[in-house]
């Protein structure tokens, strides 16, 4: 593995507004230190790779004609530097860690966070465990597994099964080849274009449903339903908001 590493201090003006902090307390830290640092690894046997990562932007994108994965990470922290960054090959997968050791207590502005873009082969399988912070990923030819805290989410042209346990933020799901299986708490929906089946447990928030080739399943607490064009519909738990279905080609069952 090649690694690459580049070092930046950043100050930053932090106006009384922008602070986060107990008042009275001296124990307040700043992650006003920037690091860069980038990460190679070979994809030669590999058929998955597993991110682990705490707080900050995760951005995944499936490339053509590459035989590796490639990271580039900004860190932000404080004066010790506390965060663990790391691709490691174990069996046939490769394991990409980024977290920051601590986050908790009182920060002045923002807390500790890494955010990571990372290229792939779109061949290479993910599975991904994620704290908070967006997520964007794209031109996957393989399964996709995300566990999300919360942060909006964008998931794009996947040739493959796609299953997302998500805690809170809109989540926007389009262009998928296989099933779609979605475990939401909270925040907005979209899904679109997607060849097999649709699975939706919901918590709360407006959902959109259109052009499925499968039939669709939804459980929801609350929120407006937008459905149409649908190999099927199954609604085993309406909860409250609007309903607004169209073109659903075979069964259409609602059980509220």
């Amino acid at each position: 593995m090649k690694l690459i590493k580049s070092t930046a201090l950043l100050t930053a003006a932090i106006s009384l507004s922008g602070c986060v902090f107990h008042v009275g307390s001296s124990n307040a830290r700043s992650a006003d230190i920037h690091l860069e640092e980038s990460l190679i690894i070979s994809t030669d046997q590999l058929k998955m790779l597993e991110v682990e990562s705490g707080s900050g932007e995760l951005v995944i994108i499936g490339v053509d004609n590459v035989n590796e994965i490639t990271v580039k990470a900004d860190i932000y922290t404080d004066k010790d530097s506390n965060y663990d960054l790391s691709l490691k090959k174990i069996g046939s997968r490769a394991v990409l860690v980024a977290k920051n050791s601590s986050t908790s207590g009182f920060w002045n502005g923002s807390s500790p966070s890494i955010d990571l873009h990372v290229t792939v082969p779109k061949s290479l399988a993910l599975d991904i465990d994620d704290g908070s912070g967006s997520i964007d990923i794209k031109n996957i030819n393989n399964k996709v597994t995300i566990e999300d805290g919360s942060g909006d989410m964008s998931v794009k042209n996947i040739q493959g099964d796609l299953t997302i346990e998500d805690g809170s933020g809109e989540l926007e799901v389009s262009n998928i080849s296989g099933n779609v299986d979605i475990d939401d708490g909270s925040g907005e929906m979209s899904i679109a274009d997607i060849s097999g089946a649709v699975s939706v447990v919901d918590g709360s928030g407006d959902m959109d449903i259109h052009h499925v080739g499968g039939s669709v399943t939804i459980d929801d607490g609350s929120g407006d339903i937008n459905l149409s064009d649908a190999g099927g519909l199954t609604i085993t738990e309406s909860g409250s908001g609007g309903l607004k279905v169209k073109d659903v080609k075979g069964e259409f069952n609602i059980d509220s």
